[in-house]
């Protein structure tokens, strides 16, 4: 039945993809996939969340019909319109995407990919498996959309704060070590995750990076060998939060916790540990909560010009922004 429905779909438009074929360009994705798309590419669907963050600081939100998971409060104040874009995810129906119209579909490499191109729709992967290949994969957009520049302006702007980071730590002859929490206390961030290297650009050792599969489960006896010299918590996991960890007496012997160096990430319009274009706010912020001495950037006036010059917008100072769990 799916597949006859999915024949009839691609039978009833097949006029509309052939001109695409024939009229249309051919690019190359980051999974190394040629792919044909249109000349002008009006309508975007983004099952993928990194795609949508790279699609807003590109400028293209006009773009989005479809997008993977409801904006936060604050992407809606800076992008009002996201609020009438059309919410599905890689799991969702291809007669769901389609309701949509897109002209494009952007997401990662996955089972979905071929049920697209078979009902016609072209689709360009990137991927994001770490800050730098995040960055490759704006550069990919940029010349996708026609904003090599504004990528290259994006991409420059990450490249000097991380190289002043480097320098910068680099003198530490001791580095940090650092426990990232999840969604409790005794979840941890394994070597494979992308938050892995936000802590090792910051400066930082991930104590839990032995650990595969994203998030593992740890015990206390893990923690307390560990003894990392900061915690951090997420905004969007509000069950493992810095007040409760300080207050929790069998931890009290950690290095983190009677250094009160208990804190969580940032978030603005996304959290600043995510993969997305912010992450690069996130490595600045923790190497300043690293390495005080060392690292000298002024977080609010480094927000207030990143947002200000990439988003076009700075409604409030992020240290305003109320972290609650999404």
């Amino acid at each position: 039945m799916r597949n006859t429905f999915l024949a009839l779909i691609l039978t009833l438009f097949c006029g509309l993809f052939s001109a695409q074929a024939l009229y249309g360009r051919e690019v190359v994705d980051m999974s190394g996939r040629k792919v044909q798309v249109p000349d002008t590419i009006r309508r975007i669907f983004t099952p993928y969340r990194v795609a949508t963050g790279l699609l807003l600081i590109l400028g293209e939100e006009e773009k989005l019909v479809g997008m993977s998971t409801r904006p936060s409060p604050m992407a809606l104040r800076i992008f009002p319109r996201l609020g009438s874009v059309g919410i599905a995810n890689r799991h969702s129906s291809i007669e769901e995407i389609l309701k949509m119209r897109p002209d494009l579909v952007i997401t990662s490499a996955g089972p979905q990919v071929k049920d697209l191109e078979y009902a016609g729709i072209p689709v360009f992967c990137i991927s994001a498996e770490d800050p730098d290949s995040l960055i490759n994969g704006l550069a990919a957009m940029g010349d996708l959309l026609g904003k090599q520049k504004r990528a290259q302006k994006i991409g420059s702007y990450y490249r000097s704060r991380i190289d002043y980071i480097t320098r910068q730590t680099s003198r530490v002859h001791q580095k940090k070590k650092v426990y990232l929490a999840g969604a409790r206390l005794l979840s941890a961030v394994g070597g494979d995750f992308y938050q892995d290297r936000i802590i090792h650009l910051a400066g930082g050792i991930n104590v839990s990076r032995q650990g595969r599969g994203g998030w593992v489960s740890v015990s206390r006896e893990h923690l307390l060998s560990w003894n990392p010299d900061v915690i951090l918590t997420l905004s969007y996991y509000g069950k493992t939060l810095p007040a409760d960890i300080l207050k929790d007496k069998g931890l009290r012997t950690l290095n983190a916790v009677s250094e009160k160096q208990v804190h969580t990430f940032p978030s603005y319009i996304d959290s600043w540990d995510l993969p997305s274009p912010e992450s690069i706010l996130g490595i600045m912020w923790l190497a300043g909560v690293l390495y005080p001495e060392e690292i000298g950037f002024d977080m609010e006036k480094e927000a207030s010009e990143f947002y200000t010059r990439f988003y076009g917008s700075y409604p409030q100072p992020v240290s305003a922004v109320k972290r609650n769990a999404r």
